[in-house]
């Protein structure tokens, strides 16, 4: 039976909203209807019973109107009222968010009814709150357009009143809005890109010139535009031929006011950091293992994994192998167990038993590591070619030589079919691949092959496993 509307929708709530919405349909301001009422009341039992699967629009009516006959079109006006009402109610706990665009609607209603000495004093609270904000993204100049915006309202009741300073204000924040949500723009686009290292082919206008403007006027930027700035550096470090100086300017910018961002502007330099990091990683530099790794280290002291809403998936697989190439074994199964309950239902599972296998297979409990990888659903090649990656090396531990080769195979033929798809990864896997065959055929005492294997890994520091190629190399 296909759920209703309305369920999907409440179960969008978490258990707290779910409450404050009994508040919000019992009060009578927002709501008239007893209907809605009932049907509020009707849900919430039926949540905490856990019986929403059975819910049907004809055990709905019997409980708002056990004397009637069933009603579909009269049901379907009190669905429609509820969601509506629902929507007002998600409205206002979003308002409730954003202190400062509240204080800002309350300005123009002063203004609006000209309450002049009101307007005043929320309009000096506003100005207080707009000197102390360090996290000046875009939001934060759309907040200050509708103050300035609200100045100029109430000043030009006044016609002999000079505003030319508000004008100017306006327009500063008008363009420090463009700057912000342009560079957010761009560097959201890119990091999607940057993350599979493909090739970028959309241009947006005025990058270029927003570019210019802030290397001209780069010591005002840092010095009153701190997220602008972190957005600019990011933009550089993705695209600038000496990216690494941008990486540094970002890392050591970050890691000095590290308490003043908030948590939402803190994962918009995260991100790039550990992406960046990695991509050098995957280009085979590897000092920036140790980098990343102290990245994660110093964000997890400011709570930052803590405070996450969700725990992107890739995120927490990558944390568990770099602390695991680093061999802070203890570490890993300790961070993963304290924050594996924030990754998102769809993907927690599979992220728990990969990382557990990937524990396990650096404790050399093969058989444990085999047995959380036959449980990993392949959610995308990311998952389906980490999970092989692992099988390989410990069939090859375990000298199962004839799974290993047939594992090889399959291997090459999943990875010919996203070879677009996997862009410059598609070369580091099928380079292990390679070795990992030559690191096979080699062990019958083929000296030529063994010479053949050192020399090329030698020469490409960016291939797959390539420690633990290097280790199995001196091993023959």
């Amino acid at each position: 039976m296909q759920k209703l509307k309305l369920i999907v929708l409440l179960e969008g709530l978490t258990p707290a909203e779910l409450r404050r919405l009994g508040d919000f349909v019992r009060s009578p301001f927002y709501n008239k209807n007893k209907n809605l009422v009932l049907l509020y009341e009707f849900f919430e039992r039926s949540f905490s019973e856990s019986d929403r699967e059975n819910i049907s629009k004809e055990k709905i009516w019997e409980n708002l109107c056990p004397d009637k006959q069933y009603d579909d079109s009269n049901l379907r006006s009190v669905f429609s009222e509820f969601k509506k009402l629902c929507e007002t109610f998600l409205v206002v706990i979003h308002q409730e968010k954003n202190p400062l665009s509240q204080k800002n609607i309350l300005l123009n209603a002063f203004s609006e009814k000209n309450l002049s000495k009101n307007f005043e004093l929320i309009s000096k609270d506003i100005s207080k709150t707009f000197n102390e904000e360090f996290n000046r993204n875009y939001e934060y100049y759309l907040n200050s357009i509708e103050f300035e915006r609200a100045h100029i309202t109430i000043g030009g009741k006044n016609i002999e009143k000079n505003l030319d300073e508000n004008f100017i204000r306006l327009s500063d924040s008008i363009d420090n809005f463009f700057l912000s949500a342009k560079l957010d723009l761009f560097n959201s686009l890119l990091s999607r890109k940057y993350h599979v290292l493909g090739n970028l082919t959309l241009k947006i206008k005025f990058i270029d010139e927003i570019i210019t403007h802030i290397e001209g006027n780069l010591s005002e930027i840092i010095k009153n535009h701190p997220v602008i700035y972190s957005e600019y550096l990011i933009l550089k470090m993705m695209t600038a031929k000496e990216s690494e100086k941008y990486f540094k300017d970002l890392h050591a910018f970050v890691l000095k006011n590290i308490s003043k961002y908030k948590q939402t502007e803190l994962e918009q330099v995260y991100f790039p950091l550990i992406n960046y990091g990695f991509n050098k990683l995957a280009l085979g530099e590897n000092k920036y293992l140790e980098k990343i790794f102290e990245i994660y280290r110093t964000f997890e002291r400011k709570n930052f994994y803590g405070e996450m809403k969700v725990f992107q998936d890739i995120d927490f697989i990558s944390i568990a192998i770099a602390g695991l190439r680093l061999n802070k074994i203890l570490w890993v199964e300790s961070f993963s167990n304290k924050y594996n309950y924030k990754l998102s239902a769809e993907y927690k599972e599979d992220s728990k038993n990969l990382v557990n296998a990937l524990i396990s297979h650096k404790k050399r409990d093969f058989e444990k590591a085999i047995n959380f990888l036959s449980t990993v659903n392949y959610q995308n090649s990311y998952y389906y070619l980490k999970a092989k990656e692992t099988l390989m090396q410990i069939y090859y531990e375990q000298k199962e030589f004839e799974a290993l080769q047939s594992l090889i195979d399959s291997t090459r033929h999943y990875l010919k079919r996203r070879q677009n798809i996997l862009s410059i990864h598609y070369e580091r896997y099928m380079m292990f691949l390679k070795y990992i065959n030559i690191l096979l055929n080699a062990k019958e005492n083929n000296n030529y092959k063994k010479l053949v294997l050192k020399k090329e890994l030698s020469e490409n520091k960016n291939v797959i496993a390539r420690e633990w190629l290097l280790e199995k190399m001196k091993d023959l």
